[in-house]
């Protein structure tokens, strides 16, 4: 990985998800290994949650309003200005020419469109704002009108790799001195019937209820909506506004495995490159300089085993501590990387002191799992802990953040540990 030419921090998180309307609570289900119940708050619920005027939710999908709910919450932890516009121009206006946007949805557009032709068949016609919620910017555009988003503006679509790629984006535009901040969100609704069938007709979803990914049960994904943001800035910008940096994101690589539309490559080649190439960063030298691996781990029972396999042959026998993010989530489709991109920044922030990650090691189902269960570490080491994304799609992601902390009497961070990882979609 390049040195970085400038530093880029996370200053704010926010996340809605399964039920859960924080990162903080989904941090202690992970910590418990506990899935979240898959509650679908209402819109009302949503509406307060993102702390938008009713009028204006009138025009918005679903996706659309779970990304303004997840982005206020990482808004309002950065500690940015509480006002917002409207999404029709009324009344005062915000603008920050410098704070761009990078956003993704994987099936929101698809799945507002499947409910308007829905009601359209009972005889409602489509509305003025229709369209506004359908197209391939629809969060992007919402986010950057309430909150005043004036800098680069860009809505990307890759599947479960959307919110990893929306993270490595957003970092190298900051870099790179395009923008000076930015909101990376991304966010997906359940599938409606169609869109359901659909995922059933590719044999990703789960066919029969439970089943977590890495137990012996498991039959596939469990979709689940939700949506994550982060909140990324260059460090001079975050220190000039007095905002206290949580991580750090130091830098990225990207590879394509050109094997398949829909499946990963089962001899893994191109992680196996990412992971030589992440690894060989560290500090601390290959395999030993990680401490943390999060895996993608969907329930598929084919894939789930391949991530395990990759694991088994660079860390052998001294696996790192593990943790399986969709364990506790469910499948969040295009939110899950900003997903994990939060909870990493949260964990890593309040020192990851767990006890266990994962339980039941006997019930893992993909062959000698007991190691992968291991206790975790007792807290946050400097540069060694990891995050890997193995299987699920087409795109590989490998990403490095530290987290830095600003000691109150001094303008000085502090590093207090890193965070290795790797997305896949």
């Amino acid at each position: 990985m390049h040195d970085p030419v400038r530093r880029v921090v996370v200053t704010g998180y926010g996340a809605v998800a399964g039920g859960a309307c924080s990162v903080e609570e989904l941090w202690e289900a992970l910590m418990a290994d506990r899935m979240v119940d898959g509650a679908v708050p209402g819109m009302e619920r949503l509406r307060e949650l993102a702390g938008m005027a009713a009028a204006d939710v009138a025009i918005l999908g679903r996706h659309q309003l779970l990304a303004l709910a997840a982005v206020r919450m990482a808004w309002r932890h950065a500690g940015l200005p509480p006002e917002h516009n409207r999404l029709r121009g009324e009344g005062a206006k915000q603008r920050f020419a410098h704070f761009g946007c990078v956003s993704g949805t994987s099936t929101g557009g698809l799945a507002a469109m499947e409910e308007e032709l829905a009601a359209r068949e009972a005889g409602r016609r489509f509305s003025p704002y229709s369209l506004t919620r359908w197209r391939g910017n629809t969060i992007g555009a919402a986010v950057s009108v309430v909150f005043g988003l004036g800098g680069s503006d860009f809505s990307l679509n890759a599947a479960s790799a959307t919110g990893a790629q929306c993270v490595m984006l957003a970092g190298t535009l900051i870099r790179a001195g395009t923008i000076d901040a930015a909101v990376v969100v991304a966010a997906d609704p359940l599938p409606g019937p169609l869109l359901r069938e659909a995922m059933e007709r590719n044999g990703s979803v789960a066919k029969t209820p439970g089943g977590r990914p890495l137990e012996a049960g498991r039959s596939g994904m469990q979709p689940r909506e939700g949506a994550g943001c982060v909140i990324l800035e260059s460090a001079d910008h975050a220190q000039r506004r007095g905002a206290v940096a949580l991580a750090e994101w130091s830098g990225g690589e990207s590879a394509g495995e050109a094997f398949h539309l829909m499946a990963p490559d089962p001899s893994a080649d191109a992680l196996g490159d990412l992971l030589r190439r992440m690894l060989g960063a560290s500090t601390r030298g290959p395999a030993g300089g990680v401490d943390w691996v999060s895996l993608h781990a969907t329930g598929t029972p084919r894939f789930d085993a391949v991530e395990v396999g990759c694991l088994k042959k660079f860390f052998g026998g001294a696996l790192p501590w593990v943790t399986a993010v969709k364990r506790t989530t469910g499948h969040c489709l295009a939110a899950s990387g900003v997903l994990e991109a939060a909870m990493i920044s949260h964990g890593l922030f309040v020192g990851w002191r767990a006890s266990v990650a994962l339980r039941g090691g006997s019930g893992a189902g993909v062959g000698e799992m007991p190691s992968v269960l291991a206790p975790a570490p007792a807290a946050c080491d400097p540069d060694r802990a990891g995050h890997g994304r193995c299987g699920g799609g087409e795109r590989l992601l490998a990403v490095r953040w530290i987290v830095w902390n600003f000691p109150p009497d001094s303008k000085s961070p502090l590093a207090t540990g890193s965070c290795q990882y790797l997305f896949k979609g």
